[in-house]
């Protein structure tokens, strides 16, 4: 029996001077971005190679967390496409890598940290003119991180 090694990196996407939306950040939108990228900077064997392991596991539109899984031999080029992801729907964005790991648990914990933080922290900024259909939204999205499963 072979087992499968996985590496989860947990992303933070970073909007530059435009908001997110839940509308824009969406698994397939995503996963697309990722496969355009690999496409463009790794060619036709960096994609195919890559292709089989990944899968974006989770994406919060409110925080701008992701999580993405891949094979341990390929996270390496998976990584460096992600960060030559400059736009997401003609919005500047960037990527920063808060967390690499080799579970799932691993991987949900900091995720689940880093979310909280955010939410806290957007409740703070945000405070009122925040609409409380978008509040929900976010801490709904936080409900669903616990789920991660493989």
């Amino acid at each position: 029996m072979v087992l499968f090694r996985s590496r989860y990196l947990v992303l933070e996407i970073v909007s530059l001077g435009h908001t997110l939306d839940d509308s824009l950040l969406t698994t397939a939108v995503l996963s697309s971005a990722i496969h355009d990228s690999l496409l463009t900077n790794f060619g036709e064997h960096g994609l195919a190679s890559s292709l089989p392991s990944l899968q974006v596991k989770y994406v919060n539109g409110a925080t701008g967390l992701c999580v993405v899984r891949c094979s341990r031999e390929q996270y390496r080029t998976i990584w460096a496409s992600i960060t030559f992801i400059t736009r997401l729907h003609n919005v500047p964005v960037l990527f920063n890598l808060l967390n690499l790991s080799g579970s799932i648990r691993a991987c949900r914990k900091a995720a689940l940290l880093n979310d909280t933080k955010k939410l806290k922290q957007l409740k703070l900024v945000c405070g009122t003119s925040m609409t409380t259909e978008q509040l929900e939204l976010a801490e709904s999205m936080l409900t669903r991180l616990p789920l991660l499963e493989l």
